[in-house]
């Protein structure tokens, strides 16, 4: 198994532990939408946090997605292979970090904060460390 192949199926357990613990961010661009029409009462902001949620809740798919075409031949030229599984994994990754750091903003301020922390943490955390992993570990 090459280094490509070995980061595609880091990208695509990544993705599948994200996909499972939730780490998506849509909750989250939803949230800030709502927050940013309500204050500045400028009704398109609305459409672009929906675009940006629904990016945000494809989040560990694309992960997935970026993974095999990382490992994969879905695409025929090698040398476009590999950026473009590099752009889907840091979209996929990208997201569901910020919701993820949210979602841990707002766990801190409950009552079992440690309890929530460390159950939200584990397996989505998890993910994502292992799609950053194959995002560095994929070679051109």
């Amino acid at each position: 198994m090459n280094t490509n192949e070995k980061a595609g199926m880091y990208a695509i357990v990544g993705g599948i532990l994200m996909l499972i613990a939730g780490v998506t961010g849509a909750a989250t661009w939803n949230t800030i939408g709502d927050f940013l029409v309500d204050f500045t009462g400028q009704e398109p902001l609305r459409e672009v946090f929906n675009v940006l949620a629904l990016i945000g809740s494809l989040g560990g798919l694309i992960v997935i997605l970026g993974g095999i075409i990382i490992a994969g031949k879905m695409i025929a030229k090698k040398h476009k292979r590999v950026p473009i599984g590099k752009l889907l994994i840091t979209i996929g990754a990208g997201f569901g970090l910020i919701g993820l750091l949210i979602f841990l903003a707002v766990i801190m301020l409950g009552e079992n904060w440690l309890g929530n922390l460390l159950a939200a943490i584990s397996i989505g955390f998890i993910g994502l460390v292992l799609s950053i992993v194959a995002r560095q570990k994929a070679r051109d």
